[in-house]
């Protein structure tokens, strides 16, 4: 099968369902220069003045699945604005964007915990006042001040969903009881039958977890432990049969069977599941497992400020992360705990708001949240270094 690799030149998707390649940070200089789309003093807007009020334009950059019209359809009635949006796979390819992008060109922003991070570093986006967004009081608590989404006290950024990187496979060839640990990649029946979401913030997280799975955060690694990831990462490799940021490229490996297993989680499994394919599973090994977390901002040069935090309270809403939890491009859990009450059973069943039968009192979506570790950003090493051993393993 064909490996794409992180640094190629991004391609525009044709359909909802299939990602955008992202390029490698190490091509970027926005690490060390304030972003120009967000960023300079706010203007009027040339349509509805503030936003507040109807016919204007808002523009977001996110994640696919947000344009959705069963999810922004409603926002647009609602105010009558039509949103405009620029998909993205990765914060690398996130910050791209905005670097080569005038001032103002973007209103709002999904970005992924770790890179709201760098967004308030570099002063591109504006602080969120929590009495703005009430729906905050039914979110999970794990996500009413989650770290990656604030700065001290102050918030950046509301989350919207998030879900984790485990183990998917497929049940007519393995067994759950052979899936219980990290180790089960390693194993050589697995030879050239599994595919990775080509990002190496999750792929060197899980193997992180796989090695230290007691440390506190997985990417707090001695340059010895971080060796000691590749050389494990290198251990799986002949069981690679395809390295995508694709996500309709994995779905469909998992379809016709020429991949029966990989570290990608529920989100693009459950794609498949939902198009009737019963005799696939997502786990979250013994070790844990790295979750993702998107949430919303909104950014300093915007003309529209008002209407952008309109939409960033229109995305706390339970009715809203129902929607976005089942998007079509990939599935995900809301943040807001009211959601489910706005799930089909058929929903609820998909994406684990059921009781655990393992553990009494949660659903499995709850112990899901118990077991698994927020993506972050390398801690004792620049990032490019973590990119370049990952880049080693990808061509090893």
């Amino acid at each position: 099968m064909t490996y794409y690799n992180s640094d190629s030149s991004p391609i525009q998707s044709p359909s909802r369902r299939r990602f955008l390649q992202y390029a490698c940070l190490a091509t970027l200089t926005a690490a060390t220069t304030k972003l120009a789309s967000c960023t300079g003093p706010q203007q009027p807007s040339a349509q509805g003045g503030d936003g507040s009020s109807g016919g204007g334009t808002l523009r977001i950059l996110s994640w696919s699945g947000y344009d959705e019209p069963e999810i922004i359809g409603k926002f647009e009635q609602d105010n009558q604005v039509k949103v405009e949006f620029k998909t993205y796979v990765g914060g690398e390819q996130m910050l791209q964007f905005f670097n080569q992008s005038p001032p103002g060109t973007f209103d709002g922003i999904i970005s992924d915990g770790e890179y709201v991070k760098k967004l308030m570093e570099l002063q591109a986006i504006d602080p969120l006042n929590p009495s703005d967004f009430p729906d905050l009081a039914s979110f999970t608590s794990v996500y009413q001040k989650f770290p990656g989404f604030f700065q001290g006290d102050q918030m950046m950024a509301v989350g919207t969903r998030f879900g984790n990187y485990g183990i998917a496979y497929n049940t007519k060839f393995i067994k759950p009881e052979e899936v219980t640990s990290w180790n089960f990649l390693t194993d050589p029946k697995l030879k050239g039958k599994l595919a990775l979401f080509d990002w190496y913030l999750p792929t060197m997280g899980n193997a992180s977890l796989a090695l230290f799975p007691n440390s506190p955060n997985p990417y707090d690694l001695s340059d010895q432990q971080l060796q000691q990831v590749k050389d494990w990462l290198i251990k799986v490799k002949p069981n690679v049969a395809l390295i995508t940021p694709n996500v309709q490229d994995i779905t469909n490996a998992f379809i016709n069977e020429s991949v029966i297993a990989g570290p990608v989680g529920d989100w693009i499994i459950q794609n498949v599941i939902a198009d009737g394919k019963t005799n696939f599973v997502s786990v979250v090994p013994k070790e844990g497992a790295i979750r993702w977390s998107e949430g919303a901002t909104v950014c300093s040069a915007s003309k529209n400020k008002a209407l952008a935090l309109k939409w960033a309270q229109y995305m706390t809403l339970p009715e809203t992360q129902a929607r976005l939890a089942n998007a079509k491009a990939y599935k995900g859990i809301a943040t807001n705990t009211k959601a489910s009450q706005f799930m089909s059973d058929q929903e609820k069943q998909l994406l684990g708001y059921i009781p655990d039968k393992s553990t009494s009192g949660k659903t499995l979506v709850e112990v899901q949240l118990d077991r698994t570790r927020a993506r972050q950003l390398p801690v004792n090493q620049p990032e490019k270094v973590w990119q370049d051993l990952y880049n080693e393993f990808k061509t090893s």
